[in-house]
């Protein structure tokens, strides 16, 4: 058996899944994959889903390859089939947020590469309610917008996170004697994530009371539906106005924001490239026009004003 919530957890994030399909779970080796790893097998068994698991070797640290099989082949002693071992290289030289972010691209370009080749619906991640926490954190310390304080989502695209909404304590309590392998990286104090989970957060709790973790998430929860309001409501302007900087000038800012971000990404920007800073200076052209030039955004896009009009190209 497994524990109640967690079970609960897992059945309404694979409500809509239907029986003989196949999913993965990200498993490190650490405690929470390993927790979800046996709770989703126990699940699959009940709803005839098949369950394997996807470990990633990101080559990185001595040993990786001892440690991704160790990963392996505890996913197959708790019944996961089957059990694959991708290897990536992590660009750490390339684009922003550090060898974190480098990691995490060539981990989600793994995976959707695992799902088309499988034939699989989806990939669940062990993420729980304090790495929900620590993620709005962050987002604040950055100074980020409602999109990105809003947290993760139990659902999105591919990914799954079951037990996104449950404590951590109660997910490692299903791990049991399992032997289990800590990442070193989790107690690596120069990434900033381990600085807000080993210090900043409980320092938190300690002097605010307990209860700042859980209210953390409701206030992601609160931004996240506010925050997708905003959206569809960018995604109809767009329709409305166009590339007519006359119109889009006179929406309120926030939907003025997203209908730039969206008009950017729709012409050629890659979304994971395109900062406030760009949004900003597109929006100069439109709100604080005094005859500038063409603006260099990613992806090899140029964008200018022309004619009362928007006007993005490659040059």
């Amino acid at each position: 058996m497994i524990n109640l919530e967690l079970r609960q957890g897992l059945i309404a994030n694979l409500a809509d899944l239907e029986a003989g399909d196949l999913i993965f779970v990200g498993c490190s080796g650490g405690a929470d994959s390993l927790a979800l790893v046996k709770c989703a097998v126990h699940v699959g068994k009940e709803k005839t889903i098949s369950v394997g698991a996807i470990v990633i070797d990101h080559q990185i640290q001595a040993d990786s390859a001892k440690t991704a099989q160790a990963a392996a082949d505890a996913a197959r002693e708790l019944g996961a089939d089957p059990v694959l071992i991708v290897n990536v290289v992590v660009a750490t030289g390339a684009g922003s947020g550090g060898m974190e972010a480098a990691a995490r691209n060539a981990r989600r370009t793994a995976f959707g590469n695992v799902l088309k080749e499988q034939g699989a619906k989806a990939v669940l991640l062990g993420h729980t309610l304090e790495d929900q926490a620590e993620t709005v954190l962050l987002g604040l310390a950055r100074g980020s917008g409602a999109r990105s304080l809003s947290g993760m989502r139990a659902i999105e695209g591919i990914y799954r996170r079951p037990f996104l909404g449950i404590d951590r304590a109660i997910v490692r309590a299903e791990v049991g004697d399992l032997k289990v392998f800590e990442d070193p990286h989790n107690s690596d104090s120069k990434f900033s994530r381990v600085r807000v989970r080993n210090t900043i957060l409980p320092m938190l709790e300690t002097e605010l009371g307990p209860g700042v973790t859980q209210a953390l998430v409701r206030s992601a929860d609160l931004l996240r539906d506010d925050a997708d309001a905003l959206d569809a409501l960018a995604r109809f302007e767009i329709t409305r106005v166009g590339d007519d900087v006359n119109l889009i000038g006179a929406l309120p800012r926030a939907i003025r924001s997203r209908v730039i971000r969206q008009l950017a990404i729709s012409n050629g920007c890659p979304i994971n490239d395109l900062t406030r800073d760009h949004v900003l200076a597109i929006d100069a052209l439109i709100t604080n026009w005094h005859g500038q030039g063409a603006l260099n955004l990613p992806g090899g896009v140029n964008v200018e004003r022309r004619h009362e009009r928007l006007t993005f190209y490659q040059p």
